[in-house]
């Protein structure tokens, strides 16, 4: 589907022609029926001779009303510029020209109307002035086609050629991200709020929550009316009205953003493209107070350029734009921006960033944005998910989606997109971290987890799991450990030596070992934690191990001891192992919990 927006002059026939040719009057309002001229935006729709529908939005031409206009033309996808041959070219002319260039405009069918009131020489004339008119602008090659809402005269011609030139007009895309500026927002007795806008981005059913942006209030879409039919979901580039339940109409107004939520966010601030429009007297500065339009959103905004200081007639310029007020945009959405003191349009854009991080712009800080923004115009739509993250460096999953309309993650790191250069230097700091603990500790088993986190200054736990997840053929996760998977503790002859007097020590003292804190004292906390994680030596409590030769006696003889008596009392096991309670009471707890031996009441058994 398809939706067409006029623009032409002031009374020129928009109103009066898209009544002849759909038989809907689209001036909505008591006053411009009164006055005979349209204020506000107005709505029709009909079936062309293709039997393909289209909605169309109706704008004011009236200069003191191009704010509405613009409200109407941001989110069309082709254009019928209206201009009468009694009256030809005209300002109003000249400005929408402007903003639909602005806009991008995708395509355009010229109606000369009000051809009843000419002659063919004067008609022939004044379609000559069009054509040039509109040379090199975004109606460059549209079909003029002259037409009488009066007599009819060529409306088969016009709807014939706006068929032909949607046949060559991309439908609206489908990225599952849909978003409607809301133009209308009213109510209904008995049914609640609704708003009316064009749908960009994908689809709205019924029965889906939503999120009005800015405010972020929610509803759920309680009903859908594409043409003032009842649908079951609304598609990207048709006009919509949506029932919300669960949300008071005062709590929308126009430039709001229905959308789902998540997918989206509001900013304040936009990073663009910027150029004036052609016949522009006086260049633009950062002094100037300026209006920005986007989709229908009407916003004060302060404008910085970043690769100059001031911009003139037929250049383009990187800027930084700071708005009074949110709004919602994306990468490459197009807007307008109207000089507040002169009320004139004065330049227009593409969005590059709409979620810019707010670092100062200074010195090679400013060089390095205005660097990233020009590949950020090169890479296009296609591109812009791989440029964003090549400039973030680390964007979650979550995050991805409102910041470049997509939610793939595909990489190294699960969750998250990164960029190549931040993995390379980031895995190769946890490498190097950990190897410079092993050579400073060469006796420990691993680094804290927590230590070498804060090491490489990763703040984000889950960051930093997806980290070691992905550097697996280099790093090993060894419980609250992280060690180099290549490193072993090795013992220089001088520890072999103490590792000998240490099991020695403990072999002789037989059950009635001495305290780990002891052994420590003696022979260093290093080696002894190292045999301890080695496996030399068996911790049976927080206070007393045993050597692997010796805790594996005991099991033996504690096993052979139940199998030939049965179960055993703690005394009768004390007197088999030839020790005191001292020792005798956490070891045959140790060997419970371990689930060697299990107790019952006062004597234990062989667990199953």
């Amino acid at each position: 589907m398809f939706v067409l927006g006029t623009a032409g002059h002031v009374d020129h026939g928009k109103s009066t022609l898209i009544e002849r040719i759909t038989g809907i009057d689209p001036d909505r309002l008591a006053e411009e029926k009164a006055r005979g001229l349209t204020i506000d935006l107005g709505f029709a729709w009909l079936t062309l001779p293709s039997g393909r529908d289209v909605g169309i939005v109706d704008v004011p031409g009236h200069e003191r009303f191009v704010h509405n206009m613009l409200a109407g033309a941001a989110s069309v996808d082709a254009t019928i510029f209206v201009v009468a041959a009694n009256e030809g070219w005209k300002p109003q002319s000249e400005e929408h020209l402007a903003i639909l260039d602005l806009l991008g405009a995708r395509g355009g069918v010229i109606a000369l109307t009000k051809t009843d009131l000419v002659g063919g020489d004067e008609r022939d004339a004044v379609a000559a002035t069009v054509r040039s008119r509109v040379a090199s602008t975004a109606l460059d090659g549209a079909a003029i086609v002259p037409v009488s809402a009066v007599s009819g005269e060529g409306i088969d011609e016009l709807l014939g050629a706006i068929d032909s030139m949607l046949d060559a007009t991309d439908p609206a895309p489908d990225r599952e991200r849909p978003r409607l500026f809301v133009d209308r927002s009213f109510s209904i007795k008995g049914a609640g709020t609704v708003v009316t806008g064009t749908l960009t981005g994908g689809r709205i059913r019924l029965e889906d929550e939503v999120e009005i942006l800015p405010s972020g209030a929610r509803g759920r879409v309680r009903s859908i009316q594409t043409h003032k039919q009842r649908r079951s979901e609304a598609e990207p580039g048709s006009r919509v009205a949506l029932n919300i339940a669960g949300i008071d109409r005062h709590e929308i107004t126009r430039g709001d953003a229905v959308v789902k939520p998540g997918q989206w966010r509001q900013t304040e601030v936009l990073d663009v493209s910027i150029r004036p429009v052609r016949g522009l007297d006086h260049p633009l500065t950062s002094r100037g107070a300026y209006k920005l339009h986007l989709g229908s959103a009407e916003v004060d905004a302060r404008v910085r350029f970043l690769d100059s200081d001031s911009l003139d007639v037929g250049r383009e310029a990187l800027a930084r734009l700071t708005l009074a007020s949110p709004i919602v945009a994306d990468a490459f959405d197009r807007f307008v921006v109207r000089d507040r003191g002169r009320g004139e349009t004065v330049a227009g854009g593409t969005v590059l960033d709409p979620h810019p991080l707010r670092a100062r712009l200074g010195g090679a800080e400013r060089q390095r944005r205005v660097d990233q923004l020009r590949r950020r115009l090169s890479a296009g739509t296609d591109g812009i998910r791989d440029v964003t993250v090549e400039e973030r460096e680390v964007v979650s999953g979550s995050d991805l989606g409102w910041l470049t309309g997509t939610t793939q993650t595909s990489g190294p790191l699960d969750g998250f997109a990164v960029s190549p250069a931040w993995f390379e230097r980031t895995s190769r700091s946890l490498v190097g971290t950990l190897r410079g603990f092993h050579d400073t500790r060469p006796l420990e088993r691993g680094m804290q987890r927590e230590d070498a986190r804060a090491a490489i200054g990763i703040d984000d736990q889950r960051l930093f799991a997806a980290l070691v997840a992905a550097t697996a053929d280099h790093v090993a996760a060894d419980g609250p450990l992280l060690r180099l998977a290549s490193h072993r503790v090795t013992l220089s002859p001088e520890q072999l030596e103490s590792r000998a007097r240490v099991v020695g020590q403990l072999d002789a003292a037989g059950l009635a070992p001495p305290t780990l804190r002891d052994l420590g004292a003696a022979h260093g906390v290093a080696l002894v934690t190292a045999l301890v994680e080695a496996g030399d030596l068996v911790k049976f409590s927080s206070e007393f191990a045993l050597t692997r030769e010796r805790y594996e006696e005991t099991l033996r003889s504690v096993g052979d001891s139940i199998r030939a008596e049965g179960a055993l009392t703690t005394s009768r096991l004390r007197e088999i192992l030839g020790t005191s309670r001292k020792y005798a009471i956490p070891l045959l707890e140790h060997l419970d919990a371990t689930g060697f031996t299990k107790r019952r009441g006062d004597v234990r058994e062989l667990a199953d």
